[in-house]
């Protein structure tokens, strides 16, 4: 199993569906040696003494993206794995199957790209098994979920559901070097559920881990966590499912085991919805030892809510910050410009809510256009626009940005409008020196999430846009 993701901008993430795919395999009868090539110096001579030492019969490729999804500065990570593929094929015969999130959004492109032959749409765990134990090449094109490069560019590909509610624990410390993900932050991450019910305009889940929600038994999930406490350093964890608190009650289920079991230890959530939020479920969230959320509702503006189809409105979003602004939970609000009828109205609407909400204990992360992906209302939407054409198969990054303002002049509003410092742009996050501050505040203890330091960072941040990082700012 090599996980090929090297990305450490704005956090080297541990690859835990890959550790998920290895434990299936393991727990199959296979023997699984891991290679994450994250923090490897050099990673074709990683490679290369992998397959001299462990001679596989099969190798498993994961992609967790296709590119940093960075309008401003767009970088494809493909080429860097195609380099990978062509070592695995002058050194080895070994039977290959890719897979991951990237892969799932685009399979037939990414084959084609790099030359390879089957690829995995979805969850990996029982499809891997199946593929690897399959006889020959007739037996391994029937492996449902499986997609080989010779079948139908246009075929639509369902994502393979392999666990079903059977989910197999991924033992993450055992397949990666924890320690060297928690010196950049102390954090590891869990999941608790796949799928997602919401049809966002922009969004890719549904293609890759389904269209309905599928739940992990909490007590599962806390053994989880009690055997990650057990095994490495780490007292705090991140919930990376697609929407933490849906579908109903879930959230609820999941703390009380937390707090049933005793279990000590610091929390965080990748991803809340402000729909339906409660003053009950934050209590219970502070109760159970969270301490920060990402909240995502990629705009203020009922305008370009509705455009995004969120299934929420303006009034949702508002009502959810004055709860956690009277909570004791730190909130870093995530914000998509230049979405579907995004005008300097709209965004003003975005920039007032900034000043309103996003109080001292607070955070924002602001992306700058949306990546465009097949297969999602956004793609036809840009179709309709010509922001893309019919023959363009997205593999390499195109981007939507409403077609009623522009990149510098979103962004000259943003700096000019904004009171705080406590904003950070996708593109700062690239900055060489965040990752050193990382490792310095989890050398010396800071309190996490470190994004709360962001204004402190904002001289590092404008130093490095001055050496040629970025534009120090965009008229």
């Amino acid at each position: 199993m090599i996980s090929t993701n090297r990305e450490t901008a704005p956090q080297p993430v541990a690859p835990l569906g890959a550790a998920w795919v290895a434990e299936a395999l393991r727990l199959a009868g296979f023997q699984v040696r891991f290679l994450d090539l994250c923090f490897e110096r050099n990673p074709i001579v990683a490679v290369e003494a992998a397959l001299t030492e462990f001679a596989p019969d099969g190798i498993a490729l994961s992609v967790r993206n296709l590119d940093n999804c960075n309008l401003l500065t767009p970088k494809s990570y493909l080429p860097e794995v195609r380099e990978l593929v062509r070592v695995m094929k002058a050194r080895s015969e070994a039977r290959v199957l890719i897979g991951g999130a990237g892969v799932s959004i685009l399979p037939h492109p990414v084959l084609k790209y790099l030359e390879l032959d089957y690829a995995v749409v979805g969850e990996g765990e029982r499809a891997a098994v199946e593929f690897f134990s399959a006889r020959d090449a007739d037996a391994v094109a029937r492996v449902p979920g499986v997609v080989c490069r010779r079948g139908a560019p246009q075929e639509r590909c369902v994502p393979a559901q392999g666990c079903r509610d059977d989910f197999v624990m991924p033992r993450l410390h055992g397949w990666v070097d924890a320690r060297m993900y928690l010196a950049r932050e102390p954090v590891l991450p869990v999941q608790g559920k796949r799928g997602c019910a919401q049809r966002c305009l922009y969004c890719t889940y549904r293609q890759i881990e389904g269209e309905s929600w599928r739940v992990r038994d909490p007590r599962a999930v806390v053994d989880e966590i009690v055997e990650a406490m057990r095994q490495t350093p780490t007292r705090e964890f991140e919930f990376v499912d697609s929407i933490f608190n849906e579908p109903e009650g879930y959230l609820e289920l999941l703390l009380e085991e937390v707090l049933r079991r005793g279990v000590k230890a610091r929390f965080c959530a990748s991803s809340l919805s402000p729909k339906g939020l409660t003053e009950a479920q934050l209590r219970l969230m502070e109760r159970a030892g969270m301490r920060s959320l990402v909240i995502t509702p990629e705009s203020a503006a009922g305008a370009t809510l509705a455009a995004l189809q969120k299934g929420f409105d303006e009034d949702d979003v508002n009502r959810a910050a004055e709860l956690l602004g009277r909570s004791r939970l730190r909130v870093l609000w995530c914000f998509l410009i230049g979405g579907p009828q995004e005008d300097e109205e709209t965004l003003g609407q975005t920039v007032a809510f900034l000043n309103r909400h996003v109080g001292k204990k607070d955070g924002a992360f602001i992306t700058t256009g949306i990546r465009i992906y097949p297969g999602t209302g956004l793609h036809r939407l840009a179709l309709g626009e010509g922001a893309v054409q019919v023959d363009d198969d997205l593999l390499m990054p195109s981007f939507y940005f409403s077609p009623k303002l522009t990149p510098e002049r979103a962004r000259a509003l943003l700096d000019r409008g904004v009171r705080h410092g406590r904003c950070i742009h996708l593109t700062d996050t690239q900055a060489p020196v965040l990752g050193a501050l990382r490792r310095i505040g989890t050398a010396i203890g800071l309190p996490t999430p470190f994004w709360r330091y962001a204004g402190y960072a904002k001289g590092a941040l404008g130093g490095w846009r001055r050496q040629g990082g970025v534009p120090a700012r965009r008229q």
